[in-house]
């Protein structure tokens, strides 16, 4: 096929045409599908009695209680970790952030000494996430040797980024490496802001194929008017269909149907009603101001509400446009993956000190107190005795969020006709163990991978036999580094990083029994 001459006619569509044509070659040399890397955070730690198996379980044999139970269908190709530490330091080789929030993002995500911290809290990242490192380096994602560049080098996404202060540490999973020469390090460090709105993200990936100029309120109005993204390309698709090979159409048919599904999804979220426009874009939750109070009373560290995509609006418990918003972001992700539009992507629920309401008991009533609701770092906080119920639905929440996302990666057939998560390497890690305290040791990770990646699922890989979450912050319990599960998956990627990862406390070697 002259695939240069076709793509010089297709105009738009090129940018979504491209990935599949690139695929349908590789396939025709014999290749498989691309592998990927998703990272999902979700915040505030985890209630531990009700995530970890009990203590008398097995590397194979193990019941995962019932704040991991949603994960079960995924069993076969999960590895639940149990006994690493996220370890927290700066370049002067003190405290980096140990049991904040803040400072455990930075440390889980780059894995290395912090530059120091802005303000209260605020710690700047010392250098690249490990997405971003695994990014420029791997032939595999897209790296320098790469034979091949996708549309969009890596995707950051978040439902909510609300969060105590206007910091960046909690909010911001990725970073680019640091700025040499710069003095001032809140300068220095290069986040990557995370997409909050889905329809924006939608328009980043598959925007490509509409009019030149076509912003996200654009994109909304042709939804809004039941327009698709499909309605610029029909022509080519067309053409390309009478070009491929008998072998190929039915993948070109599901690449469009997962754009038209999505699409779907998208156009049901826009909101509706009377004197509501079909097109109008939702606000993106804001970037606090710290000099306006966030305590109504600070006495009872009951937290103003402000605006955002809270799980619960009150009156309407089955509106929950935080979920919905979570849900629209991982589907992104799948779509993005199968159409090979990128294969580095990360998700964040909420920042990890969230601000993102719940009901009191998830069925409406209201919390002790007389509180219609309260944000989940708030009652991460509290030490009153009704939080661990409170937090352990939440904790169920996400996993259940989580766990059903991954079920439909796991549907999605892929490239080589087997499942998007059997070329997907995914983690689900929180910054944060045991609450309240912020602990950085013990916290929950769990990696996910079919059969093509390498991960040896079905397994409960116990690191140590130590105690419950504690101050400890290091490796001295028995535990070993965060940086040890991202150095285990760095070869899946055909990365190799022989001088580790971060200074030499954050790690000891790749984590073994976890890649094969």
């Amino acid at each position: 096929m002259a695939r240069r001459s076709f793509l010089r006619a297709c105009g738009g569509s090129a940018a979504l045409l491209l990935p599949l044509l690139r695929d349908i070659e590789a396939r025709a040399d014999g290749a498989g599908a691309p592998l990927r890397l998703l990272i999902i955070h979700k915040p505030l730690g985890i209630q531990w009695p009700l995530w970890r198996p009990a203590a008398t379980a097995t590397t194979t044999a193990f019941t995962l209680p019932s704040c991991s139970a949603p994960f079960e269908p995924l069993r076969s190709k999960m590895v639940m970790i149990d006994g690493v530490n996220v370890v927290c330091t700066n370049t002067a080789g003190g405290d980096g952030g140990t049991n904040s929030a803040e400072g455990a993002m930075v440390a889980l995500m780059t894995g290395q000494p912090t530059l120091g911290k802005v303000g209260q809290q605020d710690w700047c990242a010392g250098g690249a996430s490990i997405d971003q490192i695994l990014l420029a380096r791997s032939p595999v994602l897209g790296g320098p040797a790469s034979l091949t560049k996708t549309q969009v080098g890596s995707l950051q996404l978040a439902a909510d980024v609300r969060a105590d202060r206007d910091e960046v540490a909690p909010r911001v999973m990725s970073y680019l490496d640091t700025l040499s020469g710069q003095t001032d390090i809140s300068r220095a460090r290069q986040p990557l802001y995370p997409e909050t709105q889905p329809l924006a993200a939608f328009n980043r990936l598959f925007g490509g194929a509409l009019p030149p100029g076509t912003t996200p309120i654009d994109t909304a109005r042709l939804l809004a008017q039941k327009l698709s993204v499909l309605d610029f390309m029909r022509k080519d698709l067309a053409r390309l269909q009478t070009l491929i090979p008998a072998s190929e159409k039915d993948r070109l048919a599901q690449h469009a149907a997962s754009i038209q599904h999505l699409e779907a999804a998208i156009r049901a979220s826009l909101p509706v009603g009377p004197g509501v426009s079909a097109c109008t874009v939702p606000a993106a939750p804001p970037m606090f101001d710290p000099k306006v109070p966030v305590q109504t009373n600070p006495n009872t560290s009951v937290y103003t509400h402000l605006a955002g995509l809270d799980y619960y609006t009150p009156n309407e418990p089955d509106n929950h446009p935080h979920q919905a918003a979570g849900r629209l972001h991982l589907a992104l992700i799948k779509a993005a993956f199968a159409c090979d539009l990128t294969r580095v992507a990360t998700f964040s629920w909420a920042s990890g000190t969230s601000w993102v309401l719940f009901p009191g008991p998830f069925d409406g009533a209201p919390l002790p107190n007389g509180l219609p609701s309260a944000t989940h770092h708030n009652v991460a906080d509290s030490g009153q005795a009704w939080a661990s119920d409170y937090l352990a639905k939440v904790d169920s929440f996400y996993a259940s969020e989580t766990a059903q996302a991954l079920q439909a990666f796991d549907a999605q057939v892929d490239a080589d006709g087997n499942t998007l998560l059997d070329n997907t390497v995914a983690a689900y890690v929180s910054e944060g163990s045991l609450q309240p305290g912020h602990y950085c040791s013990d916290i929950p990770f769990l990696v996910f991978g079919g059969k093509n990646t390498r991960i040896q699922g079905g397994k409960l890989l116990k690191v140590t036999d130590g105690p419950l979450p504690s101050v400890a912050d290091d490796a001295t319990t028995g535990n070993r580094p965060t940086n040890d599960v991202w150095l285990a998956l760095a070869p899946i990627f055909g990365v190799q990083l022989p001088l580790g990862l971060g200074a030499p406390k954050q790690f000891t070697g790749p984590l073994p029994g976890l890649v094969g």
